[in-house]
């Protein structure tokens, strides 16, 4: 073979190698951008699931709450008996308590509120409330009365009394309409009867919320480090967060409830919380303290001197022992209720377990009005 034919075929396996290097060079470059390109997408992604679960959130919220307003509004016409909103419901029944509530009209005439207008008036109808004791024991609920009266006017203070109980321990509790208002009242009566009265204040409870499924090895000890750890984007400090307690869920999982501040409330309730290898979903916790003796809220088992009570059928019996059909159903609060309420009856066909029950929705709201959300 020639020495010239020799060289063309070195020149040609050079250009051959050359190309199929850069070729290779070339699929490298275009796997990474594709790399690059489907990280950037996944991303963007997951923060678009992050906004539509922030708004499904929101918009469950709200739809409950124009639900709510909707009841309560329909209730303001004179063609329609009052709503009534089941009370606590005790042991024993406050007679002539009267539980409805009704959206007044302004000006004096019959414009019902507006939904918007309702669903304000629910955000805001806080408790703010303080509770007046007689330093002295001779001293009695009557005369404290009567000491406030002869003291203080609430029209020259411009505070509003939105109402005035009787408590145990010769105790009086008021209540206004505003933090502003308790705080000018406190400081009236602490100036002009501060020496015969002690003056406790009553504050608004930190929200809980619920943190799902949570890997097994979080427990409420690390908890709130790793949040902080794993979700650099939530500026909280450390006393927003408080971690309570944590239990196993049907599904062998563990859920760490939390109290938290307002401010993180809001942050954690819009986040899906990274810990560990899981995405866990938030919500608030609000649970009521009830009775698994006699099926009452407020107060304990071990507290209860009412007799066993089924919470499905009202019968003296376990829950467990129940036999009653969905349709033979009855809940012994709202049965309460309709024997001491004076106006409209609540529906009391369903058991005292179920979500929609009127007097479990009654208590859940009385809780809310004293949560700093």
């Amino acid at each position: 073979m020639a020495a010239e034919e020799k060289q063309q075929i070195n020149d040609v396996l050079e250009t051959l190698v050359s190309v199929t290097e850069k070729s290779g060079k070339l699929r490298k470059d275009l796997k990474q951008d594709i790399h690059e390109s489907v990280s950037k997408l996944r991303k963007l992604f997951s923060h678009l699931m992050n906004q539509l679960e922030t708004v499904k959130h929101e918009y469950s919220k709200y739809r409950e709450e124009v639900k709510n307003a909707t009841n309560v509004a329909a209730s303001g016409g004179h063609s329609h008996p009052t709503r009534q909103v089941a009370p606590s419901l005790d042991h024993t029944p406050q007679s002539g308590t009267n539980a409805g509530r009704q959206v007044p009209t302004s000006g004096g005439g019959d414009r019902k509120k507006l939904f918007s207008e309702v669903v304000k008036q629910l955000d805001t109808d806080k408790r703010y409330r303080i509770t007046l004791k007689p330093k002295e024991d001779s001293i009695t609920t009557d005369q404290i009365k009567h000491q406030l009266k002869e003291s203080i006017n609430p029209t020259d203070i411009k505070v509003g009394i939105k109402a005035v109980k009787t408590i145990k321990d010769k105790g009086l509790l008021i209540e206004t309409g505003s933090e502003e208002e308790r705080n000018i009242l406190s400081a009236e009566i602490s100036n002009k009867l501060g020496d015969r009265l002690d003056i406790i204040q009553h504050k608004l409870r930190k929200p809980r919320i619920i943190i799902y499924n949570v890997p097994d090895e979080t427990t409420t000890e690390n908890v709130e480090a790793t949040i902080r750890t794993q979700n650099p984007e939530l500026q909280t400090n450390d006393e927003s967060m408080q971690p309570k307690f944590r239990y196993k869920n049907k599904r062998g999982k563990y859920n760490i409830v939390m109290e938290v501040s307002p401010q993180a409330r809001k942050q954690l309730l819009q986040t899906k919380l990274k810990i560990g290898w899981e995405i866990c979903n938030t919500a608030d916790y609000l649970v009521p303290t009830r009775c698994f003796k006699c099926s009452r809220f407020n107060h304990k088992h071990y507290e209860c001197r009412s007799a066993e009570t089924c919470p499905h059928c009202t019968g003296n019996h376990k829950m467990k022992e129940c036999t009653a059909a969905a349709s033979e159903q009855k809940c012994i609060n709202c049965i309460t209720h309709n024997r001491y309420s004076k106006e409209g009856k609540v529906n009391e066909n369903h058991s005292a377990l179920s979500k929609d029950c009127t007097s479990l929705q009654a208590v859940l709201k009385r809780y809310r009005s004293n949560i700093e959300y």
